[in-house]
């Protein structure tokens, strides 16, 4: 798993821009953002220097130079689009030739769940939505389980929690 995190930071992350590569640092990244995943980075730093393959090289020393940022000051730095674009030399503003865009990726490697980008976008448009609900008093768009307050849409249906199966019956709202 590792791994996989590291190749995909180092390939995709390290040209996101900067929001983007903030949203990766917060929800795809966690086990590469400590000690581990800094001794797996600096392992490939030398295997690529004894490769001969000084690109890659550099590439892995941006990239521990950025979780040690992270580890040290946590977003308070990298959160800044200055200091981003300052110590990531394979961001949008020095190669613009090479930026990914997030949404572009099929598979996002995140620790959490391996899902498409559209799930993680379903998932952020329904909390905004129960948010809004709960704020404003806006009538909610979707049904909701009368038990266990879980989300109903058309894209992802509720998967019946063990209270809302122990039920004889259900109300049109589960």
């Amino acid at each position: 798993m590792i791994g996989v995190l590291m190749k995909y930071f180092l390939n995709k992350v390290m040209h996101f821009s900067h929001d983007d590569f903030m949203t990766a640092f917060r929800v795809d990244l966690g086990p590469l953002l400590g000690e581990c995943g800094l001794w797996v980075l600096k392992n490939y730093e030398v295997r690529m220097s004894d490769k001969g393959r000084d690109d890659k090289k550099k590439l892995a020393r941006n990239a521990i130079e950025l979780i040690t940022e992270y580890l040290e000051n946590g977003f308070d730095n990298l959160g800044k689009l200055a200091k981003y674009n300052m110590k990531n030399r394979f961001g949008p503003k020095k190669l613009p030739d090479q930026v990914v865009k997030r949404e572009s990726i099929e598979n996002i490697y995140a620790w959490n769940h391996y899902a498409p980008l559209s799930w993680f976008q379903h998932i952020r448009k329904m909390e905004d939505l129960v948010g809004k609900a709960q704020t404003d008093g806006a009538p909610i768009q979707f049904s909701m389980c009368s038990f266990c307050g879980s989300p109903e849409s058309q894209t992802i249906k509720h998967k019946r929690c063990s209270q809302c199966k122990q039920r004889l019956y259900c109300t049109p709202d589960c």
